[in-house]
């Protein structure tokens, strides 16, 4: 009916009826059978052409529409595959939020236990410096205390031989930092003048000073059991004892090698 309303010839119901109906009754009281043959097949004839071309519009008409609600399906299947996407696109967007929430808070779990592990281990660290700095400053001042005693007693040692120089041909000099030579004559009978000589080093141990003979001339065999006995008396006396003891030796020495 809506494709009807549409023709430029609007059809009411009576329209679809044949106009032989209608006209029958009249034209056959009035004209001849001939007249009226001719009047119903022309009327015939524009109520044909009438009807085919109505129900052509239409179904162009027709058409038209049906192309539009095509076109129109087609545009609503594409919106909605477009929204399909979206909702997939939303729903992994979603997704992918949620484990990187997972990831941000399992990350920041970790840097807060990093942050506590290396916040401990800088508390131990500046606690081991601490105590290193203490024991350090400690072993310096042991080192300090020790190297005054041994710079005292080394001191008193050769006060001591100053007072042996003459009576012994003692020559005591230095030759190097806390390292003496100490010559000694008047020992050959045949020539006071020779000397004898050793060098006499001291260097810091752990507990104690202790004593080194680096060259002596004449060598002497008694010289290793000497100095063995000077490193283990650490009274001020020991050294002026050793010195004797090397003077003893060197007589000795003179004595064998000129066979008396």
């Amino acid at each position: 009916m809506a494709a009807m309303s549409c023709s430029p010839t609007p059809f009411q119901g009576s329209a679809f009826r044949s106009p032989l109906r209608t006209a029958a009754t009249d034209t056959c009281e009035r004209y001849g059978n001939e007249d009226v043959f001719g009047d119903a097949q022309a009327r015939l004839a524009q109520w044909k052409k009438d009807f085919v071309n109505s129900a052509g519009f239409d179904a162009q008409q027709g058409l038209r529409d049906l192309s539009h609600e095509q076109a129109h399906l087609k545009d609503l299947q594409a919106d909605l595959t477009g929204l399909q996407g979206l909702v997939e696109a939303a729903s992994q967007l979603r997704g992918g939020g949620a484990r990187l929430a997972e990831v941000l808070r399992s990350s920041s779990e970790t840097a807060g236990s990093r942050a506590q592990v290396m916040a401990r281990v800088c508390g131990e660290v500046l606690e081991l410096c601490e105590t290193r700095k203490h024991e350090v400053e400690e072993e310096e001042r042991k080192l300090a205390r020790r190297r005054e005693i041994v710079d005292s007693q080394h001191a008193q040692a050769v006060k001591l031989l100053d007072t042996y120089k003459e009576r012994l041909g003692l020559a005591i000099t230095r030759a190097a930092p806390q390292t003496v030579r100490i010559g000694m004559s008047l020992i050959e009978e045949g020539d006071l003048q020779r000397e004898f000589s050793f060098t006499l080093g001291l260097a810091d141990s752990e507990d104690k000073c202790c004593y080194s003979v680096r060259e002596c001339t004449p060598c002497v065999p008694e010289l290793p059991k000497l100095l063995e006995a000077l490193n283990a008396d650490a009274s001020v006396t020991a050294l002026p004892r050793f010195v004797c003891a090397m003077r003893r030796a060197f007589l000795k020495h003179v004595s064998v090698a000129s066979g008396a």
